[in-house]
């Protein structure tokens, strides 16, 4: 009876302990298995640091060159910023000087007078600064066959008068020349004949109108072309192109000094007709 006591009390203290033993070793299991799967997170969040670590370099190393960059772009800026102004300097310099050289057959501030003032009368007045030429149109300048200014026309031309008398232009003369159409004068006929006639009494009376202007009459050449030189081909009923006046400006280069000219006097034998009528 002692004997079956002993034993089974040995049993059940080996089973004690064979159950003790489990508890641990699941808790051994659990536990390693919880470390193991911190190593990884470990591991995974060291990959995790080095790769946001070079990734930071990468981007510390782009900034350092963006402001490399920025650094050099604000020199060449401050270079270009320092050559433009010299340039502008330079050609502030060059526009200076230019203005007193001549391009064409005027004086280039001649040239800007005369174009500002055909720009205020861009239906009236024409002008050419390759030939050096001003144009009227006339029937804003005169009447249908007369050759007497209107106001406005005078007005007009008394400007241009100012720039005619300018110290850069005033070494000039001035060619004025008259024009029409190929219809033939009818009111003014008797006065008036022919185109001849009426062209040359219209660049006279433009050439007058000047001189009262103070423009020194010895400076001017007048002539009258009729219907002869169209620059648009004439029409039935008249051409307003063709009706015109035109001024030329050329250089002064037989300005004279007459009282310097030498005279030699001849004597001649000179054979008087009697008969011969008087001049009257």
């Amino acid at each position: 009876m002692r004997q079956t006591f002993l034993y089974t009390t040995g049993i059940l203290m080996l089973a004690g302990f064979s159950a003790t033993g489990c508890v641990r070793h699941d808790r051994y299991d659990n536990a390693r298995t919880a470390t193991h799967s911190l190593q990884e997170q470990l591991v995974s969040s060291q990959a995790e640091y080095s790769t946001a670590t070079t990734a930071l370099a990468a981007r510390d190393r782009q900034l350092a060159q963006a402001t490399a960059n920025l650094s050099s772009l604000q020199g060449q800026y401050d270079l270009l910023s320092s050559e433009l102004d010299a340039i502008d300097n330079e050609n502030n310099t060059l526009l200076t000087t230019v203005t007193d050289i001549s391009f064409g057959p005027l004086p280039i501030a001649t040239q800007q007078k005369l174009a500002a003032l055909a720009s205020t009368y861009p239906n009236e007045m024409w002008f050419n600064a390759e030939t050096g030429m001003i144009r009227f149109g006339s029937d804003f300048t005169f009447s249908s066959g007369k050759a007497t200014l209107r106001k406005d026309a005078t007005d007009l031309i008394s400007n241009v008068a100012a720039i005619l008398n300018s110290q850069e232009a005033e070494g000039f003369e001035i060619v004025v020349v008259g024009h029409t159409d190929n219809v033939q004068p009818k009111s003014s006929a008797q006065r008036y004949p022919t185109n001849w006639e009426l062209s040359a009494a219209r660049a006279v009376s433009v050439a007058k109108t000047l001189a009262s202007n103070g423009v020194d009459p010895a400076r001017f050449e007048v002539a009258g072309y009729g219907e002869y030189r169209p620059i648009v081909p004439n029409t039935d009923g008249g051409t307003s192109a063709n009706r015109r006046v035109e001024i030329y400006l050329r250089p002064n280069e037989t300005n004279m000094a007459w009282d310097n000219v030498a005279v030699t006097e001849v004597t001649e034998t000179v054979t008087v007709d009697t008969m011969e009528e008087p001049m009257k």
